[in-house]
C-alpha cells in the first residue's frame, strides 16, 4: 500500500505543508514524486504553483502529461538507458538527476549544454570535465524520516557542492527527498518542522566550514511508497 492508497478520500494539505517547512527556511522549494499526480486536487496545486515533479520512467511521463503538468517542472531521473533520457527531451523536459558519468556524456550529446543537471549524492566524477554539461544542483534521497539522517545528507551535498566548485562547476542548488508522502499530504507540522530544523541547522554549518553562498533548497518526500 502506498502513501496515496492510505490517503485516499482525503483532500491534500500540501499547502499547509509547504507553509511549515517554509516557517524554517523561507525560501525552500517543493518536489514531488510523479506517482502523487494520480490525485486530480495535487495535480490541480501542482499545475497552479509551479511545483517541481520527479519522474523516473514512461509511465510517470505520462501521468505528468496527462495532468497538465508543465515538462518545465519536470526532474526527470536517469536510468539505465539512454532512450529514456531521448524521449523525455523529445517531450520537453530540460533538467534532469544524473548517477553517472555515463548520464552525463549522453545528455552532453543530446542537449549540447541545454540541460539542467543535478547530480546524485553517489555519482562519481573521478577527474570528469563538464564540458557540454551545466551542472547547477546536487540531490539526495534519504531513506529515512529522522531529522538526524537529514541533517547528515545535507551536510554531504554541501561538501561536494564546495568540492564542485573548487573544479569550475557553479553549482547553487540542492535538493533532498525521502520519508513517506503522508507527512506532507497531511501537513505533519512535528515531523515537517524536525526535519526543516535539522537541514536548516546542518546548511548553517556547511556553509560556515565551506564558505559557501546558501544554496537554493527543494525538500520533498520519497519518489516511492515509503513508511519513514
Amino acid at each position: 500500500m502506498t502513501d496515496l492508497d492510505t490517503h485516499a478520500g482525503h483532500p491534500h494539505r500540501l499547502r499547509a505543508a509547504v507553509r511549515v517547512v517554509r516557517r524554517v527556511l523561507p525560501k525552500s522549494a517543493c518536489g514531488l514524486p510523479a506517482l502523487l499526480l494520480a490525485d486530480p486536487l495535487v495535480s490541480a496545486w501542482v499545475r497552479a504553483h509551479g511545483v517541481s515533479v520527479y519522474v523516473a520512467d514512461a509511465w510517470e511521463l505520462g501521468l505528468v502529461r496527462s495532468a497538465g503538468v508543465a515538462p518545465e517542472q519536470v526532474l526527470w531521473r536517469c536510468g539505465p538507458s539512454s532512450i529514456g533520457i531521448s524521449g523525455a527531451l523529445s517531450c520537453g523536459v530540460t533538467r534532469f538527476v544524473a548517477s553517472t558519468p555515463r548520464h552525463l556524456n549522453v545528455l552532453a550529446e543530446l542537449t549540447g549544454g541545454a540541460a539542467a543537471v543535478h547530480l546524485d549524492l553517489g555519482c562519481l566524477l573521478a577527474d570528469y570535465r563538464f564540458d557540454g554539461v551545466d551542472v547547477v544542483g546536487i540531490h539526495c534521497s534519504v531513506d529515512s524520516s529522522e531529522p538526524l539522517r537529514w541533517a547528515d545528507a545535507a551536510g554531504q551535498l554541501l561538501g561536494r557542492v564546495a568540492a564542485l566548485r573548487r573544479d569550475g562547476a557553479e553549482v547553487t542548488r540542492i535538493s533532498l527527498d525521502g520519508g513517506p508522502a503522508a507527512a506532507w499530504l497531511r501537513a505533519d507540522k512535528q515531523q515537517l518542522t524536525s526535519i526543516a530544523s535539522a537541514v536548516d541547522e546542518a546548511i548553517d554549518d556547511g556553509c560556515a566550514r565551506w564558505r559557501l553562498p546558501r544554496p537554493v533548497l527543494t525538500l520533498g518526500p520519497a519518489c516511492r511508497g515509503g513508511t519513514g
